[in-house]
């Protein structure tokens, strides 16, 4: 691997660290806060499958995730194909709560992202998802590893796809950079775990 490559891989490995430990907002008991809607993209691989798995059934959704485009505020697109967790969409939240222009902004997953770029080639195509994290210069992709979704799924098929990838459920990337990422952002966490002061 590339010097630079290594060097933003640990970049966006740091970024799903620092945003995994982000604190939750204080939502009241019987309120709602924040939610983000979920816009599907149809899957290159998998087909324009949409919001519906096998046999018809919709996506059983739980706060702070939504459906009802209706209700304002952010929203998410993501493959039809890929889940994120609860988790990973705090970053969305706290930014829709603290800056007003952004409430109702769009955002994308990095396997949407990656659709777009993967074409430039791995090096290239890492740089360009490095600058679309940089929420700061008007990036809006969520820096997030990523899963397959195998609704009613086989234990052996679910098992398998627990595995996140750092990019895309689909992402054709050497697993020694899979490995690279998972071993920075750990490292990342719990660097930052250290630093909290003890009680």
């Amino acid at each position: 691997m590339r010097p630079e490559t290594t060097a933003v891989v640990a970049r966006m490995a740091r970024r799903e660290a620092a945003a995994g430990l982000l604190t939750a907002p204080r939502v009241e008991f019987g309120e709602r806060g924040t939610t983000v809607l979920v816009q599907f993209v149809p899957c290159p691989e998998c087909g324009p499958r949409g919001p519906l798995g096998p046999g018809g059934q919709r996506r059983a959704w739980s706060p702070p995730f939504r459906d009802d485009p209706a209700e304002p505020g952010p929203v998410l697109h993501m493959l039809a194909c890929e889940a994120v967790t609860a988790r990973a969409v705090l970053l969305i939240v706290l930014t829709a709560e603290r800056t007003p222009a952004l409430a109702n902004a769009e955002f994308t997953t990095r396997a949407v992202t990656w659709l777009e770029v993967a074409h430039l080639g791995l090096d290239k195509a890492l740089e360009a998802m490095d600058t679309a994290e940089t929420w700061a210069t008007g990036g809006r992709t969520l820096p997030a590893s990523t899963r397959r979704h195998h609704p009613g799924a086989a234990w052996e098929t679910y098992r398998r796809d627990l595995v996140p990838s750092f990019l895309s459920p689909h992402a054709d990337v050497p697993a020694e950079l899979e490995l690279y990422y998972e071993q920075e952002r750990r490292a990342a966490v719990l660097k930052a775990e250290d630093l909290k002061p003890k009680i």
